[in-house]
């Protein structure tokens, strides 16, 4: 009854299908652990990073820790003739995202930045005239 379905060249076709088949989805199957050996992602280690915040009436300086587990910090202080905010972030693309607002009594500078982490640069962030945020990351 076997022979009176399927024809020798159906059957044909049906192997020449069933071996394209597996030998285009074989590739998609197979573990790609065992074929792409990856090396453990290393967590980064901790960053001090060191900011001066330039007004034209005073410097005022901030230390932050961006550890390992916590890959951001921030620092705040809000006092009656002023108020410091600097968020700062490590990114999984060796960057360091940096969010920070000044405000006096009738100023307010905000700014946005991304540097490239390496220990010991240093950079100022800024109003050519105005507020200066200095980074120096150790």
């Amino acid at each position: 009854m076997a022979r009176g379905l399927l024809r020798p060249w159906d059957m044909k076709t049906f192997a020449g299908s069933a071996f394209v088949l597996l030998f285009l989805c074989g590739p998609a199957l197979a573990d790609p652990a065992a074929t792409e050996p990856r090396a453990p992602r290393a967590r980064p280690a901790s960053l001090n990073i060191h900011f001066v915040v330039h007004t034209s009436t005073a410097t005022r300086t901030y230390d932050v820790i961006v550890a390992s587990d916590h890959r951001c910090a921030s620092s705040i202080e809000k006092v009656p003739d002023h108020q410091d905010e600097i968020n700062v972030c490590a990114s999984d693309d060796s960057h360091l995202d940096i969010d920070w607002i000044t405000r006096g009594s009738s100023s307010e500078y905000r700014s946005k930045a991304s540097l490239v982490l390496t220990r010991g640069a240093t950079a100022e962030l800024g109003s050519g005239s105005g507020p200066r945020l200095g980074v120096t990351i150790q």
